[in-house]
């Protein structure tokens, strides 16, 4: 009996791991894409007056939240709506 316990709950820890996050589109993004899209946030956080540090922090963060929700080629066509959700995830004010 205790076996089968234990072998239950060895298989509930699986399964429900293997169940979070399960619809995140991050794995879609190559090292590249991910390079290039971190680039151009720098890029226009930056021409924008925003101190680095600050820029790195909210391009990870949004990085992060794009790359879960959209493949590269959706986040090349997101709204500025969408992308105003993103933001407020990332709840940055300067």
């Amino acid at each position: 009996m205790k076996i089968l316990k234990t072998f239950l709950l060895a298989t509930s820890i699986v399964l429900f791991a293997s169940a979070c996050n399960c619809e995140s589109k991050s794995d879609t993004w190559s090292d590249a894409q991910e390079e290039a899209w971190k680039s151009r946030c720098m890029t226009f956080m930056e021409e924008n007056g925003v101190e680095k540090k600050n820029a790195v922090d909210f391009c990870d963060c949004m990085f992060e939240k794009t790359s879960d929700k959209y493949t590269p080629e959706e986040a090349e066509g997101i709204t500025a709506e969408e992308e105003r959700k993103l933001w407020n995830e990332c709840d940055y004010n300067w």
